[in-house]
């Protein structure tokens, strides 16, 4: 990986600067089109569903991913803000640039505030969706410090992952969406280094106690977001009952509730701890037993029925 810099994260940053009016201003949703590309969707593997059921499906999906990256933005923002005012008298190009990161993490808050009232418009009814952003952004913000900035870091790289491996060629998805998920990559991909360097710096003279408790508190913190991820799926099932005017029978339920839960677990987990730029940096703040031990909590997460005593954060 290429050594980051903060003076050049922040002229980066000023480089790709955009405005909410010009990213939303290119029109609607286009209902005739998927919302959310097939490999970040569940709807390929619902048996249940037909091609127009699964379409839609992909509306109700983007609006809930749209939400999720607003969630967590609502802790993010803040740990940037907290971690300025760490460097403002010794680092003034670290002080400029986590200050712009978390302006932008505000706006893309904004952003996502706007795009849920389109898709709202767009499909008739006000979503139901995840609740409890500010309690549990206090939750997470209560964890150590490290342990934050890896989750940070792997929510940052998977924004990168997503457009480029999905989005950004797809023919088929609705320009509305990829512009919007463009604006956001741009940014994100600033967002993605200064935290590289962050977390690089929290770890430098970190005790090997503080270390295993950043890396427990990691472990918590997925298993915290899988429980969040599963209140989202029971949202998205009741929205899609709305949306297509069915009543479901258990075992379509099941049917749904696992394509979905899938979905959004390599979509908000897996793709986040296996990007290659996550792996280098949690094996160069890490040691190869701690190392393992996120792996396996990964791996426990992504089975269909794991069992961890968090269910969410809120």
């Amino acid at each position: 990986m290429a050594p980051y810099s903060y003076g050049e994260c922040l002229e980066r940053s000023y480089r790709v600067n955009w405005r909410i009016r010009d990213v939303l201003g290119m029109g609607g949703f286009d209902l005739r089109r998927p919302w959310l590309p097939m490999e970040l969707s569940g709807a390929g593997g619902i048996s249940c569903l037909n091609a127009d059921e699964k379409r839609k499906l992909t509306h109700l999906e983007m609006g809930a991913y749209a939400h999720l990256f607003r969630y967590v933005e609502a802790f993010i923002a803040p740990e940037m803000l907290s971690l300025a005012r760490d460097s403002e008298r010794v680092n003034k190009e670290a002080f400029e640039a986590l200050t712009n990161f978390a302006s932008e993490e505000v706006k893309h808050m904004h952003l996502f505030d706007e795009v849920r009232k389109m898709v709202d418009e767009a499909v008739g009814f006000p979503l139901e969706l995840l609740e409890g952003q500010s309690v549990a952004a206090n939750a997470i913000l209560g964890r150590q410090r490290g342990a934050v900035l890896l989750l940070t870091a792997a929510i940052e790289w998977l924004t990168q992952d997503h457009f480029l491996s999905a989005m950004k060629h797809s023919a088929v998805l609705d320009p509305l969406t990829r512009e919007i998920f463009r604006c956001h990559w741009l940014e994100e991909a600033q967002h993605a280094r200064l935290d590289h360097l962050e977390a690089l710096r929290a770890f430098k003279d970190m005790s090997e106690g503080d270390r295993d408790q950043a890396i427990e508190d990691l472990i918590w913190l997925l298993a915290a977001l899988d429980g969040l991820l599963q209140q989202q799926v029971a949202c998205d099932m009741t929205n899609l009952g709305r949306y297509l005017g069915r009543v479901f029978t258990l075992g379509e339920r099941r049917d749904i509730r696992q394509s979905l839960l899938k979905a959004k677990r390599h979509c908000f987990i897996e793709s986040g701890a296996s990007h290659p730029n996550f792996q280098e940096l949690i094996r160069a703040v890490t040691t190869p037993a701690q190392q393992a031990g996120v792996r396996l909590a990964v791996d426990l997460l992504l089975q269909e029925n794991p069992v961890h005593p968090v269910r969410g954060l809120n």
